[in-house]
């Protein structure tokens, strides 16, 4: 039996401490933060997570409390009257996610320090147990529904002695579980992409250390995809589902399973490349452009940055699994956040939206009302029917292409006009809609526009569905579908407004494929940015721009006004780049590494008007010596007798 050296309770959380019989070993720290982080809670039990403008002192403040953590497991079908044992459990940062979803949690952590900054963190929290001490120490009758390990198993090697001390580990794990237990299971990728592309290695911070299998001898060890499948079926795990989080499981966007295969033009590729955290380092290669070669050639699964692995003693087989979670945008602000998750229930595949917590609950139910009253305003188009629960809306996956797909097949295959015609059949699209002419006075007052923009009126959808762009329609052979009615308004908006927003959002998602395609045949102007971060627009899709009622610069204001009603950080406007009779570009440098910045732009171009305005001072200067040598001279003459 466990022998138990003292028992404390925190709260309602109690606190044992393990008498610790196997070999000493060093505990992992992260230092000064790990009291202070015990000091908030200790100080605040009710503690809320940072907001969004908070700025993270360290990457380990970051690690401990940043809520994009839970993405990792919110997705998870947890069994609501399940027991977990978290393994590792550090600070607390999914120990509460645990407790939420599930009857009883086990937080099992080996540094004391770390032990109870949990117990501080979650101390109103009745069904939680920490336990202090190693799995090497921890031993108990019953077993687990769930055991998470997250991050842990590449340390097992600095606890367990012998030959095998990976599959020690795992074994003890599968002997805790129940006979139809699931093992959730986070660890890095030895061989991923961020590695090969020069970001030093996590644990031992040395830049190829992995890849050259650990010749430095560092005491975390992690493996690829093959050794660590090998090492789960050695230790009895028979059943596996394989997850990749992106960009790596620390602070994962989305999570994908290994059934969906990626497209080069999905926006899980704006995650990369990956931050690193503490170390710099040169990307020695572009991970995202290598990443999508890895995609095409069916390698993504072996050279992702991470693996989550849910394992079990017995084959898996779930009615209903997830495929695909992608987690809110943290930008936005907290009561407009929405996950969204893609799943199988039994044969079928569905699309469900959820409220990333309870501050976007009315959010969700803003969104069903929108999606009724499209479907009474706009005549003709088929709008997706949804079933509706207090929390997320559940759709039928549709099984047609999207329309910014059919517009990147037709530039990957050098079509002369870039997919112009199906652009215009956009706009054609959007005018099939109910349109008439009037001020938008709503409008106006809502996007704090001036009277003086609206001299006349202007063609207008009297119900606005601003989400109503390329990414969000899908199209059969005899249908457009919108998907989404997140941003529609009840009020007239401009449909130029709608069409504008549709063409820079093609931009903006083919952006990688317009630069690589370019070419004396297709030929592009500059839209906006600088270095890295400019955007290119295909010359053929200019008419469809100057076509509009508005000036692109006046639309593109009102898009910063309308982003600014969502975002949590309130974004500068930035100007278009885009000229009345913009040079064509044939060719340009298509790179991911930084060329010229927005600031040190900005210093060039106050540097050379300094300069010119120096030279313009210089030459007044001149003109007014040559003037005053040219009157006195003159006076002299008109002096002399």
């Amino acid at each position: 039996m466990m022998k138990i050296d003292k028992t404390e309770w925190i709260g309602k959380v109690s606190v044992k401490h393990v008498r610790r019989d196997s070999q000493s070993t060093a505990v992992y720290s992260d230092g000064p933060i790990e009291s202070e982080l015990y000091r908030r809670f200790r100080d605040n039990p009710d503690l809320e997570p940072p907001s969004d403008e908070y700025r993270f002192k360290s990457w380990a403040e970051e690690y401990h409390l940043s809520p994009i953590r839970h993405n990792l497991l919110k997705w998870y079908p947890f069994y609501s009257d399940g027991c977990a044992l978290e393994v590792g459990a550090g600070c607390g940062a999914l120990t509460g996610l645990l407790c939420d979803r599930l009857k009883e949690v086990v937080a099992l952590e080996y540094s004391s320090s770390r032990a109870l900054v949990t117990a501080q963190r979650n101390s109103n929290r009745s069904n939680l147990e920490v336990i202090v001490g190693g799995l090497q120490d921890f031993e108990c009758e019953r077993q687990f529904d769930y055991i998470a390990v997250i991050g842990v198993l590449e340390y097992a090697g600095a606890f367990y002695v012998g030959k095998d001390p990976y599959g020690a580990f795992l074994t003890k794990l599968r002997s805790m579980l129940k006979p139809n237990g699931r093992l959730i299971l986070a660890i890095e990728n030895k061989i991923g992409l961020k590695y090969i592309a020069g970001a030093p290695e996590d644990h031992g911070g040395r830049v190829f250390d992995s890849i050259y299998n650990y010749p430095s001898q560092c005491e975390a060890r992690t493996f690829c995809k093959k050794e660590l499948k090998h090492l789960l079926e050695a230790a009895g795990f028979i059943g596996m589902r394989w997850y990749y989080p992106l960009p790596d499981y620390k602070m994962p966007q989305v999570v994908l399973s290994d059934e969906i295969t990626i497209s080069d033009l999905d926006s899980l590729w704006s995650l990369f490349p990956t931050r690193r955290r503490g170390h710099v380092s040169r990307e020695v290669l572009s991970e995202r452009r290598f990443g999508k070669t890895v995609a095409d050639a069916g390698l993504f699964g072996e050279l992702a940055n991470s693996f989550l692995v849910v394992a079990g003693s017995e084959d898996i087989v779930d009615d209903f699994r997830c495929l695909r979670f992608n987690g809110a945008d943290r930008n936005r602000k907290p009561e407009l956040r929405t996950n969204v998750r893609v799943c199988m229930n039994g044969k079928d595949k569905i699309v469900i939206k959820s409220a990333d917590d309870h501050r976007s609950l009315g959010f969700i139910e803003k969104i069903r009302a929108a999606e009724t009253m499209a479907q009474e305003n706009l005549p003709g188009i088929p709008v997706i029917g949804q079933e509706w629960d207090e929390a997320s809306l559940y759709y039928p996956y549709i099984e047609a292409p999207f329309f910014k797909d059919l517009m990147g097949s037709a530039i990957r295959n050098q079509n002369p006009d870039c997919g112009k015609p199906l652009l215009e059949d956009y706009m054609r699209f959007l005018h099939t809609m109910p349109i008439k002419n009037c001020i938008p006075k709503e409008f106006m007052d809502a996007f704090q526009i001036s009277a003086k923009e609206f001299t006349k009126p202007v063609p207008c959808l009297p119900f606005a569905p601003l989400d109503c762009t390329p990414r969000n329609i899908a199209i059969d052979e005899h249908q457009w579908y919108v998907i989404d009615h997140e941003w529609s308004y009840e009020f007239p908006v401009p449909v130029d407004f709608v069409a504008y927003r549709g063409i820079m959002a093609l931009v903006v998602d083919l952006q990688s494929l317009i630069q690589t395609r370019v070419s004396r045949e297709h030929p592009v102007v500059l839209v906006s940015g600088y270095g890295k971060n400019r955007r290119y627009m295909p010359l053929s899709w200019l008419d469809l721009i100057r076509d509009l009622e508005f000036p692109a610069d006046q639309l593109n204001r009102w898009e910063m006004l309308f982003q600014n009603r969502a975002l949590v950080v309130q974004k500068w406007h930035r100007r278009l780049r885009l000229r009345r009779k913009p040079r064509p570009v044939s060719e340009i440098e298509v790179t991911e590494m930084v060329l010229e910045s927005l600031w040190l732009y900005c210093i060039r171009f106050f540097l050379a008007r300094s300069k010119r305005l120096v030279l313009r001072f210089r030459q007044l200067t001149r003109f007014f010596q040559f003037w005053t040598r040219s009157r006195v001279l003159s006076s002299r003459h008109g002096a002399s007798p």
